[in-house]
C-alpha cells in the first residue's frame, strides 16, 4: 500500500511540479507587467481576499472536510450517497460564497482599509474597484473544487492534479496577451474570472464523465451538510492560519516602503514550491487513504503517519538547503528585465531566507492536519491555530521594528513551528503515540550525517562552479541577446550548471540512503 501511495501522490506530484515551472513564468510575467511598486501591492492586495478564499475553499479547509464526508456516504449509501451530497454541498456552500462576495463587494472600500491599513485614500479606491472584479473569481473556484473533492474520494486524482497546470497556462496566456497590447490592470482581472471558469468546467465535465450524477438530497443529506458546515467553522481557521497570517502581514507590510508586499508574496511563493509539490500531493492520496483506515483499520493510523512524518523530513530538508543556496539566482533570474525590481533583490533574498526557516514546519502541518480531518476533529486544530495566529501578531509587532519585512516573515515561520509543536502534543494524547525514542534518535542521527555530507558535497561543486565560470572571459554577440560569463553567473545561464546540480545532489541522497540505512517504506515496500 505504501508503494501504491507513493505512485498516486508521485503523479499528482508531476502535474504540480509542471504547474510550479508554469507558475515561475507566470510570477515572471507578473513583474513585468506590475512591476514591484504601488501598483503591484494594489493589485495583490485586492486578490488577496479571493484568493486567500480560494486556498480555503478550494485547497484547503473544504476538501479536508468534503472528501472524508463524501467517503463516509458512499461508506453508509453506496454512489447514491456521494451523488446527494454532492447536490447538497454545491447548494449550501455557494450559497454561503456568494453571500459573503455580496457582502464584500458592497463593503470593498472598507474591506481594503482594514487589511492596509498604511494605504493612502487613493490606492484604498484603486484596490477596492480591482476587489469589485475579482470577487466572483471564487464562486467558480469553490464550484470546481467540490466536484473536484467527490473526484479525489474516490481516487480520481488526475483532473483535480492537472487542472492548476491548466489554469496557470490561462493565466500566462493571459498576462501575454495584456503585455503585447499593453491592456490594462482592469483587463487582467477579467481575464482572471476568465481562469475560474475554465477551472469550474474541467471538473464538471470530468465529474459527468466518470459516471457520477446530481441526486436531490434528502433528510440524510441535510444532516450530513449539518456535520460538515459545524465541521468546516474551525477548520477554517486551522487550514487557513497560512492566508490569516497573511492578512496579518499584509497590514503590517501596508506601512512598510512600496513593493515591500510583492516582495513578501512572490517569496513565500517560491519557499511553498516544495509544499505544494510534494506535501500537497502526498496529503492529496493520504486524506483519503486516512480516511478509510480510520473507518476498517483505525490501528494502522499511526504507523502510516509515523512513515509519512519521515517521508516528508527526508525530502524536505535538501530541498530546504538547495532554495537557500540558490536564492540569489531566483530572484535575478524573477527580476530579470526590470530595474526596479532588481534593486530590491537583496531585500527579497533576506525576506526569503526568514521563511525558509519555517518551511518544514509549513509541509508537516499539512501532515497533521489530514489526520485530524480524516477523524474528522476539527476543534483541536484550531486550538493550535488560533495560538499560532496569536503569536504570529506579537512577532510581527516586535521584529518588523528592526528587520521590516523579513520580521514579518520570520515572524510567519517561527508562528508555523509552534504550530507543530502544538499539534504534535494534542496528536500524542488523542492518538497515544507510543513512537520509540530510540526509532527516532536512530533515524535523525543516520539522516543528519546523510544530509550533511550530501550537502558539502553540492556546496563544493557548486563553489567550483562557480569561480570557473567567473574566471573565464568570453562575450559572444548572438544577435538577440549578448551571453558573456555573467549570463551563467547572474542570469537565465546560470540553471544551465545548477540545475543538473541540483538533480546530482537529489539524486546522490535517494541513491546514498541505502548506505546509510535509513527506511523509508515509501520506497522499500
Amino acid at each position: 500500500m505504501s508503494r501504491s501511495i507513493l505512485k498516486q501522490s508521485s503523479k499528482i506530484g508531476f502535474f504540480a511540479l509542471i504547474s510550479r515551472f508554469i507558475a515561475f513564468i507566470r510570477e515572471w510575467l507578473l513583474i513585468q507587467f506590475l512591476s514591484v511598486g504601488d501598483t503591484s501591492d494594489i493589485f495583490f492586495t485586492a486578490f488577496r481576499i479571493p484568493n486567500t478564499m480560494r486556498k480555503i475553499f478550494a485547497e484547503g479547509a473544504l476538501s479536508s472536510i468534503l472528501v472524508p464526508a463524501f467517503i463516509n456516504a458512499q461508506h453508509k449509501e453506496g454512489q447514491k450517497g456521494l451523488h446527494k451530497l454532492t447536490t447538497g454541498a454545491l447548494v449550501i456552500i455557494e450559497t454561503i460564497i456568494f453571500a459573503i462576495c455580496v457582502t464584500v463587494f458592497c463593503l470593498s472600500t472598507n474591506v481594503i482599509a482594514t487589511i492596509a491599513p498604511g494605504f493612502s485614500p487613493e490606492k484604498v479606491e484603486r484596490t477596492a474597484y480591482y476587489l469589485k472584479i475579482l470577487m466572483s473569481f471564487i464562486l467558480f473556484i469553490s464550484s470546481g473544487a467540490i466536484f473536484a473533492s467527490a473526484l479525489q474520494s474516490q481516487r480520481k486524482f488526475f483532473i483535480p492534479a492537472i487542472a492548476p497546470s491548466i489554469l496557470n497556462v490561462v493565466y500566462v496566456a493571459s498576462l501575454c496577451i495584456c503585455l503585447y497590447f499593453q491592456l490594462s490592470v482592469t483587463v487582467f482581472c477579467y481575464f482572471m474570472i476568465m481562469t475560474s471558469i475554465v477551472f469550474l468546467l474541467l471538473h464538471l465535465v470530468a465529474y459527468f464523465k466518470q459516471g457520477y450524477t446530481l441526486d436531490r438530497p434528502d433528510q440524510q443529506t441535510s444532516k450530513e451538510m449539518r456535520t460538515i458546515i459545524f465541521q468546516l467553522i474551525p477548520c477554517i481557521v486551522s487550514v487557513g492560519i497560512t492566508e490569516i497570517n497573511h492578512f496579518i502581514n499584509t497590514g503590517f507590510a501596508s506601512y512598510l516602503t512600496s513593493g515591500s508586499m510583492t516582495l513578501l508574496r512572490s517569496s513565500f511563493q517560491f519557499v511553498n514550491i516544495p509544499v505544494g509539490i510534494i506535501t500537497a500531493s502526498l496529503v492529496t492520496v493520504l486524506l483519503p487513504h486516512f480516511s478509510k483506515l480510520h473507518l476498517e483499520q483505525p490501528k494502522d493510523l499511526v504507523d502510516h503517519l509515523f512513515e509519512a512524518i519521515k517521508f516528508i523530513i527526508w525530502t524536505t530538508m535538501p530541498i530546504c538547503f538547495l532554495l537557500y543556496l540558490f536564492s540569489q539566482h531566483i530572484f535575478e533570474t524573477l527580476f530579470m528585465g526590470d530595474a526596479q525590481a532588481l534593486s530590491k533583490i537583496h531585500l527579497a533574498q533576506s525576506i526569503f531566507t526568514a521563511y525558509l526557516v519555517g518551511l518544514l514546519s509549513f509541509s508537516l502541518n499539512k501532515i497533521f492536519l489530514s489526520i485530524f480531518y480524516a477523524l474528522r476533529l476539527t476543534i483541536i486544530p484550531m486550538i493550535a491555530s488560533i495560538i499560532a495566529i496569536g503569536i504570529n501578531y506579537f512577532l510581527n509587532q516586535e521584529l518588523i521594528q528592526n528587520y521590516g519585512a523579513a520580521g514579518i516573515a520570520l515572524a510567519s515561520s517561527i508562528a508555523a513551528i509552534s504550530q507543530t509543536l502544538f499539534l504534535t502534543i494534542f496528536l500524542s494524547k488523542y492518538l497515544h503515540l507510543n513512537w520509540s525514542a530510540s526509532k527516532w534518535f536512530d533515524f535523525f542521527a543516520r539522516y543528519l550525517v546523510q544530509l550533511t555530507l550530501c550537502c558539502t558535497v553540492l556546496w563544493t561543486l557548486y563553489n567550483a562552479g562557480y569561480f570557473l565560470i567567473g574566471s573565464l572571459n568570453f562575450n559572444i554577440n548572438l544577435h538577440v541577446i549578448t551571453v558573456s560569463q555573467q549570463t551563467f553567473l547572474h542570469g537565465f545561464g546560470v540553471w544551465f550548471w545548477a540545475g543538473p546540480l541540483s538533480l546530482g545532489y537529489l539524486g546522490l541522497l535517494y541513491v546514498t540512503r541505502k548506505y546509510f540505512k535509513i527506511s523509508l517504506t515509501y520506497f522499500d515496500h
